[in-house]
């Protein structure tokens, strides 16, 4: 095995989307609602799941220098990167945006979405996620200390 990821290792977290992507019709056309739901929710936790293997992986190749620089990366990319996802909500073409693919998404391109609503489920949604990591780790530092004392 090699130490750093190939486009062979990389290739399965482009090709399962797809494939789920190509045969969402279908899925649906024989499975409905709500089976459709768990395939796409496993899709989803197979390719975070995945993308953090090769993160891992990848991080087994780094020197301490470049260890430091992750760290810091994800010390303050969270953060950043949270805030400028509440920044790019309040922007009217990113709203607008949202508002367009959440209308297409459901079928009814012409339809009138309220650009409110989206923006506001967008960001209970990710306040939610933001939420929840939290709580992981504040789990995950509790099970660290318990573990080591």
């Amino acid at each position: 095995m090699r130490s750093r990821p190939t486009v062979v290792w990389i290739l399965p977290a482009f090709l399962v989307p797809l494939a789920l992507f190509a045969l969402l019709p279908w899925l649906a056309a024989t499975f409905g609602g709500p089976v459709v739901s768990l395939i796409v929710a496993a899709t989803a936790i197979f390719e975070l799941s995945y993308a953090n293997y090769l993160s891992v992986r990848w991080q087994r190749t780094l020197d301490e220098v470049q260890v430091a620089g992750g760290r810091f990366a994800a010390q303050w990319g969270m953060p950043i990167g949270q805030a400028a996802f509440v920044l790019l909500l309040m922007l009217p073409p990113t709203r607008d945006g949202a508002t367009a693919l959440v209308s297409r998404l459901a079928g009814h391109p012409g339809m009138v979405v309220d650009p409110g609503v989206v923006v506001l489920s967008m960001t209970l949604g990710f306040c939610g996620v933001v939420m929840l990591q939290a709580i992981a780790m504040v789990v995950l530092n509790a099970i660290w200390q318990t573990s080591k004392s």
